[in-house]
């Protein structure tokens, strides 16, 4: 076997490539290779180290690959193109983020002898472009030619928990928001109240809020299709994060919370589409002061690097590990299932239309801070 590589979860060795081809060669010698072409779902036979041994056709042509032969000795995350496998020193499987697997749960399983199945939800890089895929996975344990293998069925369920999801959280918000613009309004018509400007103030942050919302679902289905269209221009670093300040210091989510702009802030011009930026800093807001109580201070601030400008959103508070591992992942979120599109927003429309990046850092002594890059001169692909 090969030398053991570092890892933070499951075993990093791995069987030699003339091993893995061995075992290749036991399964298309049988009747095994034909049955397995026939079938339209992604099959990939793994040997006791999560390597692939044999690849069907509907896998072959999923990957994008010419032949079987670009797979054989790769570990599932490593054909898929998942984002964790360079975090980990033996490659898929080895990484902290794995932890939270289910495409490797069903596989550890399968290999103690046990069939299992799974969600996994996959965050992607294909050709530069970072892709969701959310998956259904079957691993069940099989005797063949003497040795013990994992067959690995995979089920593409993406467009399936993209629409439910998207319907999910589009009609919970928007029904809530308008249910509570109504009895604002009904309220007001009432005559019973006597001076309205409270309640004006609210219906009117309300409405604001209802707009914003559709409008985001709206955006978030277009760039996710890749037909989001975008406008580039020179805008003030500084009054983008004045922007998003006046849109949510007002709403109930900053109840009893501050939200300052770092005085330091310059008002450096930064080529981007501004409405997407304020999106992606309006998420990153957003999600600090839900996660922050009465008395917090929410700091926005933003600096200039080589060629680039770097914005930061800081919250006291520090996520737990196992959202810290998750949290760029489509519908995860603490808040429930219908949850969880604005932080997996916030990478896709940097990465896929900003040409920019985000990362955090979150820490018990330093709370948590999210950055937002953007170039000052994008490269248009």
């Amino acid at each position: 076997m090969a030398q053991a590589s570092p890892t933070d979860c499951a075993p990093a060795e791995r069987a030699p490539i003339d091993v893995v081809r061995a075992q290749y060669t036991t399964f298309v010698g049988t009747h095994c290779r034909a049955l397995f072409d026939t079938l339209p779902t992604i099959i990939l036979a793994l040997n006791q180290f999560r390597q692939v041994v044999f690849a069907n056709h509907a896998a072959v042509e999923f990957l994008g690959q010419p032949s079987v032969d670009q797979v054989l000795g790769a570990r599932p995350g490593e054909v898929l193109g998942c984002v964790n496998v360079p975090d980990g020193g033996g490659g898929c499987g080895t990484s902290r983020q794995c932890r939270h697997c289910g495409m490797l749960r069903a596989i550890l399983t399968a290999i103690d002898g046990v069939s299992s199945e799974d969600v996994c939800k996959l965050l992607r890089r294909e050709d530069s472009v970072i892709e969701g895929m959310d998956m259904h996975v079957d691993a069940s344990p099989l005797t063949f030619g003497g040795d013990e293998y994992i067959i690995f069925a995979i089920t593409d369920i993406s467009h399936e928990t993209r629409r439910r999801s998207m319907e999910h959280i589009f009609f919970h918000d928007v029904l809530n928001l308008a249910s509570g613009i109504s009895g604002l309004i009904e309220v007001l018509h009432s005559g019973h109240v006597e001076g309205h400007d409270e309640e004006l103030e609210v219906l009117h942050s309300a409405s604001q809020t209802l707009v914003d919302e559709i409008i985001a679902q709206r955006e978030l289905l277009a760039a996710e299709n890749n037909e989001l269209r975008t406008e580039f221009a020179p805008v003030s670093a500084r009054e983008i994060l004045q922007q998003i300040k006046g849109l949510y210091e007002s709403s109930p989510v900053c109840l009893d919370q501050r939200i300052v702009i770092d005085k330091d802030c310059p008002s450096t011009p930064v080529l981007t589409d501004g409405r997407l930026a304020q999106r992606v800093l309006g998420n990153m807001l957003k999600n600090a002061l839900e996660a922050g109580g009465p008395g917090d201070i929410v700091e926005l601030a933003c600096r200039e690097e080589t060629d680039m400008v770097r914005f930061a959103v800081h919250n006291p508070a520090c996520m737990p590990p196992e959202v810290r591992d998750n949290v760029f992942h489509r519908r995860f979120s603490t808040k429930g299932e219908t949850r969880g599109l604005g932080t997996y927003s916030m990478l896709l429309l940097t990465e896929r239309y900003l040409h920019g990046n985000v990362s955090f850092v979150s820490t018990p002594a330093g709370g948590t801070t999210f950055f937002l890059r953007l170039p000052n001169h994008p490269k248009m692909r």
